[in-house]
């Protein structure tokens, strides 16, 4: 019981904001996260300058990659929470699709780079200095990388935007990674070859990463399809209105998504006797229940008459009682 009370007590929280406040709290978080980034950036060039660390270069190649993400994701969302114009009527939510695509590929190549660089001081068989600068150094960053994560979380609860998820994965990963390069160079004075080492673990976590994140982006750049749970979710809420007897069939559904934003299409079939006002307030019905499990979504319901010849590209298997 407690817990429902709570649940409902955060969704009357989130409600509370307007889109204009929702799209403040978003720019505030692009915006501290280069600040935060720009301030680790310039540590770790100076503890890098002082240790000669492998695995602080990658963890330095990481918080470069950090800050320029972070200046396109304030770009992105700056131009993907415009509204709809004459030029583009479904939105620009797509450009952070863009932007997270673009991190994607810096991240990997970002990946490569260190792995060379590990290689060759292995091959040399280079020695750190300064070791314990660099551990206060990365101590610093974590602290910093933990407040900003802290309030990139915030944010989250209140509003949605796949840049800012992006943006948050990055620091929370730098936080784990941060620790690495910590117990890499503890132990590199005994051992010389775990600061390369985990410098090359650490860019086949980034690559892993960005490689997901490329995906993600890739799918909704592409326009593919929703994916099985999401799709089943929207089977179910028509399947409900067939059992109603309220519609006869659905044909030709095509769902897409631009960001955090679902775009859903659909023909129903309906009783071909059925009056055009009764109709329209079953389609009414259906587009309010699909919003309440899809939020921010927009929506093309065409409605037939059912057993009309046309053709059918796609048919839905809606499911009986």
């Amino acid at each position: 019981m407690n817990q429902k009370l709570f649940i409902a007590r955060d969704l009357l929280i989130i409600m509370s904001y307007s889109k204009l406040q929702k799209d403040a709290l978003l720019k505030s978080a692009t915006y501290l996260s280069i600040i935060v980034a720009l301030i680790i950036l310039l540590m770790k060039i100076f503890a890098f300058a002082q240790t000669n660390s492998v695995s602080l270069l990658a963890s330095l190649v990481d918080s470069s990659l950090d800050i320029t993400s972070s200046l396109i994701n304030m770009i992105a969302l700056r131009f993907a929470l415009m509204p709809a114009d004459s030029n583009h009527r479904f939105g620009h939510e797509k450009i952070q699709d863009l932007a997270v695509f673009g991190q994607s590929i810096f991240f990997i190549a970002s990946s490569i780079f260190v792995i060379f660089s590990s290689v060759s001081h292995l091959h040399e068989k280079n020695v750190i200095s300064n070791g314990d600068l660099g551990i206060y150094v990365m101590m610093a960053s974590i602290a910093a990388t933990f407040i900003l994560v802290t309030y990139q979380s915030y944010v989250l609860s209140i509003a949605n935007s796949n840049i800012i998820v992006a943006d948050k994965l990055h620091y929370a990963t730098d936080l784990f990674m941060n620790i690495g390069v910590i117990i890499s160079i503890y132990f590199s004075k005994d051992f010389w070859f775990i600061d390369a080492v985990c410098a090359v673990l650490i860019a086949l976590f980034l690559s892993f990463e960005a490689s997901k994140l490329l995906r993600s982006a890739i799918k909704n750049l592409i326009d593919e399809e929703f994916s099985s749970e999401d799709k089943n979710k929207l089977i179910k809420i028509l399947s409900s209105f067939k059992q109603d007897g309220e519609i006869i069939g659905v044909h030709d559904m095509k769902t897409r998504k631009a960001s955090d934003k679902y775009f859903i299409q659909l023909h129903v079939e309906m009783d071909p006797e059925m009056k055009l006002y009764q109709s329209h307030i079953i389609i009414e019905k259906i587009e309010k229940r699909i919003l309440e499990s899809f939020h921010d979504s927009e929506l093309i319901i065409h409605q037939d008459p059912y057993g009309h010849p046309e053709k059918i590209l796609f048919r839905e298997k809606l499911i009986d009682k």
